[in-house]
């Protein structure tokens, strides 16, 4: 009798599973498809490995508001959350439904939201964010009120509770968002406080302030779109870290960047073996880089010419692109790429090129991921505009970010680093493990001029052919000291390398620093000029 009590049971939960699966019925899902978009459960499957996803709290109904709104059906308070397996390991979610209520976030949500990120945090695993929400549900702000959070901040299920939770993850797992749908008013913080913000073309974009609101204050008339657009946010803002074109693509590029990431701080990222030989040499490297330092060339291609099958996960390539930051494997280890782009202002330096670089360098060295930076600048940009908005302190992330780093960290001088740009690219006082140059490099050069009037400046007065005498000296300086073997004597380098041996040496290298340890006085956490 038990047995076919139970089984009746059972089938009348799977009826109700079926039914809250279907949230807000088949019309909202049809509406979601025309508008080109997956729904949250779709976009889950997709993003884990078949059959892996395991849902909870599908059974949460948002609190009464005493509004109109309590009469509609709305299962799981228009969010999906669990856990799953990507390529085999383990990563948390949460997915807005737009199809219920048009995913609006409240306090139920939120504390949705907030178990995924807690949880991943106990576990030790990623979480992935999948946006697509029309923002705060106003209606929840003012229904009945909930038990009052503890003073630490846990349990906090408020409009606060996922802005708590993302900062205590925070170079604990790696934090990913993926918006894939419009991200409005004081919503828009949640996924900048991830570690990556993937956004795609069209249906996403984030804005604190509505259209509205701006043209009320200022007058101006704007749209969602030159405000908040993908395009926006990846071009000029910097908040976004790669745009994607469809859920599809975004899914999967996400499912990509995981693979270069260990699951925690405590974790090295996991090992691929692309099949792509440690020891090869490319005899392309000779001819890659033009020796006249005023002729830009691609550095992405270089790149791919060291790397493991040619594979580069980029990160910000619409932002400061005088600056290359991204994934990719030599000998299969992870390791994040750092690359001076000479095709874009001969690969000068400016601010936001720094807050990029500094950012990527951070993330890194929070989750054991070697770096190797190849450089070929013409140093800190000179610009009036740059110094008066404060060059120095952004310049000065970069630099306190490499030397706060503690992973393996590999630099090879390409051509020219000049103007302090070797302050941007690491060096061996800085802590960087292993300097190589190029037999081409220009590390650390004077200009000749500046250094022949001060040095000289009594005897080229006194002389009886001034400019004569001034032009022998600036001669016989450039030959002295503006070369590469005297930057060798200065300890600016340790070798010098044939192009082709890069792949080989960088390889070896990783292998030599892999039991890097590195200790450093214990403190709460440094004080970057931010």
């Amino acid at each position: 009798m038990n047995r076919k009590k139970m089984l009746q049971m059972l089938s009348e939960v799977e009826q109700q599973r079926e039914k809250y699966r279907l949230g807000s019925g088949p019309e909202e899902v049809k509406k979601q498809h025309k508008k080109g978009k997956l729904t949250a459960r779709e976009r889950v499957e997709r993003l884990f490995d078949p059959g892996t996803f395991h849902e909870l709290d599908l059974w949460s109904f948002p609190l009464r508001t005493f509004f109109e709104i309590d009469e509609r059906f709305s299962p799981g308070d228009a969010v999906v959350i669990g856990y799953g397996k990507v390529d085999g390991r383990t990563v948390m979610t949460y997915a807005h439904d737009f199809t219920i209520l048009a995913g609006t976030q409240s306090t139920v949500q939120h504390a949705k939201v907030t178990k995924v990120i807690e949880t991943a945090i106990k576990m030790g695993v990623p979480y992935v964010g999948i946006l697509d929400s029309a923002g705060i549900r106003v209606q929840d702000m003012m229904g009945e009120p909930g038990p009052r959070p503890p003073a630490d901040g846990s349990g906090l299920h408020g409009s606060g509770s996922f802005m708590y939770s993302p900062p205590l993850a925070s170079g604990v797992v790696p934090q990913i968002a993926l918006m894939l749908g419009p991200q409005f008013a004081g919503a828009s913080y949640s996924p900048i406080l991830k570690d990556f913000l993937f956004m795609r073309q069209g249906p996403s974009y984030m804005a604190l302030v509505s259209p509205t609101v701006i043209k009320e204050v200022t007058g101006a008339e704007v749209t969602y779109e030159e405000i908040g657009s993908a395009a926006v946010h990846a071009e000029i803002s910097g908040t976004c870290d790669l745009v994607v074109e469809s859920d599809e693509e975004g899914l999967d590029r996400c499912r990509k960047l995981l693979g270069y990431l260990p699951s925690n701080w405590k974790e090295k990222p996991p090992f691929v073996d692309l099949g792509d030989d440690p020891e090869r040499r490319e005899d392309e490297l000779l001819d890659v880089v033009p020796l006249d330092s005023s002729q830009g060339y691609d550095m992405r291609h270089l790149i791919s010419l060291v790397v493991d099958g040619g594979e580069f996960f980029e990160i910000k390539p619409f932002y400061a692109q005088n600056v290359i930051t991204g994934f990719a494997r030599l000998a299969g280890q992870s390791v994040g790429i750092v690359a001076s782009n000479p095709a874009v202002l001969n690969g000068a330096v400016d601010m936001n090129s720094s807050d990029k670089e500094a950012r990527f360098i951070r993330f890194c060295d929070a989750f054991n991921i070697p770096l190797v930076f190849l450089a070929d600048t013409i140093g800190y940009l000179p610009d009036v505009e740059q110094e008066r908005a404060g060059i120095e302190r952004h310049a000065a992330k970069v630099m306190y970010a490499i030397c706060e780093a503690t992973v393996p960290k590999i630099t090879v001088y390409l051509r020219n680093c000049s103007g302090n740009g070797e302050l941007a690219m690491g060096t061996e006082q800085m802590g960087v493990d292993l300097v190589l140059a190029w037999p081409a490099a220009r590390i650390g050069m004077i200009d000749p001029e500046l250094a022949v009037n001060a040095i000289y400046e009594r005897e080229i007065k006194t002389a009886a052919n001034p400019e004569e005498i001034k032009m022998s000296k600036i001669e016989d300086f450039i030959k002295k000291y503006n070369n590469l073997y005297h930057a060798g004597a200065r300890g600016l380098f340790q070798d010098i390398i044939d192009p082709r041996e890069t792949r080989p040496l960088l390889t070896k290298a990783l292998g030599w620093f892999a039991g890097k340890k590195e200790e450093r006085p214990w403190r709460k956490h440094g004080n970057i000029p931010l």
